[in-house]
């Protein structure tokens, strides 16, 4: 009788554990990665990190605290009450600076050859930016604060023109 009372109990405890590890995985997987936001405070544009670790925990089995890890406003010595939290919270992956970068890109047509480049991948052989002064850029030269500026003035260009330039040069 032992065996069936011990899984009549078990049963309900490793549903619980699942359904914590699965609201946890949620939180780690909706809240990581790079965010570009408007400083409420500042007006300025700022790129931030959640602690996503401590999300995991705590989204286990409640709602989850979202605390900055890193803000490149803190990098300026400049402290704040993390106003933008909440923000990002309404809508996380709209400021993800994924999100950002290949929403811009999607139905753009590449500066140099004109080709489509469709929805920018963000491993391997990902798009480029041309600047102002037609020096093509690769994305881990810009500062993730600088993406909406950088949008604004800069031309798509396709990794197959990067290469293609970079072995000119």
């Amino acid at each position: 009788m032992t065996p069936i009372l011990d899984m009549l109990f078990a049963l309900p405890v490793l549903a619980l554990a699942g359904w914590g590890l699965w609201r946890a995985a949620r939180g780690y997987w909706r809240f990581r990665g790079r965010r570009v936001v408007a400083c409420p405070e500042s007006a300025q544009f700022a790129a931030v990190d959640f602690a996503v670790w401590r999300i995991a925990a705590t989204a286990a089995f409640r709602r989850p605290a979202l605390v900055l890890r890193d803000c490149s406003r803190w990098q300026q010595g400049v402290l704040c009450g993390e106003a933008c939290v909440k923000r990002i919270a309404e809508a996380p992956d709209a400021c993800r600076v994924t999100t950002i970068v290949s929403e811009w890109y999607r139905d753009k047509t590449c500066a140099c050859c004109g080709r489509p480049l469709g929805q920018a991948a963000h491993f391997g052989r990902h798009p480029c930016l041309m600047s102002p002064d037609l020096h093509i850029v690769e994305w881990k030269a810009i500062q993730a604060e600088d993406i909406p500026q950088v949008l604004s003035t800069h031309a798509p260009v396709c990794w197959t023109c990067l290469v293609a330039e970079t072995h000119t040069s």
